[in-house]
């Protein structure tokens, strides 16, 4: 595939002078394509929404098959990258192609409570999440992820301020799982929550000790349960005959 990039464009709307954007490379590495940027802002606390888009629909929509510093809540810093599978959203294209970065100030519509940074949740075990904010009819979809990776969609709920979350007992033992919730009717109304780890319910010395106790027991139970013929001693035996 021949992807041509002719203009790499960034738009902040609001922008004000203390905020600024620099593209400071654009290159292809096999399917994908490297968007390298700076972000920066006098306050490094800000965050930001970064989508990337193209000109093939007049920058209506934003490319879907990124990663990497794209989305939202990105923090202000320098060497961000978007890394575009542009092979994969396009096919086979031997166009040139326009990009641009459209961003703004990200502010969280809902705020989450419950989840702290580094806590560890067990599975098959209930979690109470607990939140607040957002609109009465908003329906929020609640998918699992281990960093960039969905691992499984955990349904939907309405907006009542609190729910009971289960970790399914499929999932791997892991760090860095978290939780994405997001507006069923709202693409950027997306909040995910510190990220966790996910233990077993049960280790796996205690499961095995288990079953060796289980075992033991179960073989004096089928070995008392066995008939022993023992000699009758009752009587003295008969003497020898001449």
């Amino acid at each position: 595939m021949k992807l041509l990039c002719l203009v790499g464009l960034i738009i902040l709307p609001y922008l004000v002078f203390a905020q600024e954007v620099q593209i400071t490379n654009i290159q292809m590495k096999g399917p994908d394509m490297l968007v390298t940027y700076n972000l920066i802002d006098e306050r490094i606390d800000r965050s930001y929404s970064m989508h990337l888009y193209t000109s093939l629909d007049n920058f209506i929509q934003p490319v879907e098959k990124v990663s990497g510093d794209v989305g939202v809540d990105i923090p202000v810093g320098a060497n961000k990258t978007i890394v575009w599978n542009a092979k994969e959203e396009l096919g086979e294209f031997n166009d040139g192609i326009k990009l641009e970065i459209k961003g703004q100030i990200y502010v969280p519509f809902i705020e989450l409570d419950g989840v702290e940074k580094g806590m560890i949740l067990k599975r098959g075990k209930m979690a109470d999440i607990r939140w607040t904010g957002g609109r009465g009819d908003n329906i929020l979809n609640v998918d699992l992820y281990q960093g960039e990776k969905l691992v499984r969609g955990l349904g939907e709920l309405p907006n009542t301020g609190n729910a009971m979350l289960k970790i399914p007992n499929n999932v791997p033992p892991g760090k860095e799982y978290r939780y994405k919730i997001s507006d069923e009717r709202n693409r950027d109304e997306v909040v995910f929550s510190p990220t966790f780890e996910v233990k077993r319910k049960f280790p796996l010395l205690i499961k095995a000790g288990s079953g060796i106790t289980i075992g033991v027991f179960g073989y004096y139970l089928i070995k008392s349960l066995i008939p022993v013929n023992e000699p009758d001693i009752t009587s003295p035996p008969d003497l020898p005959s001449r």
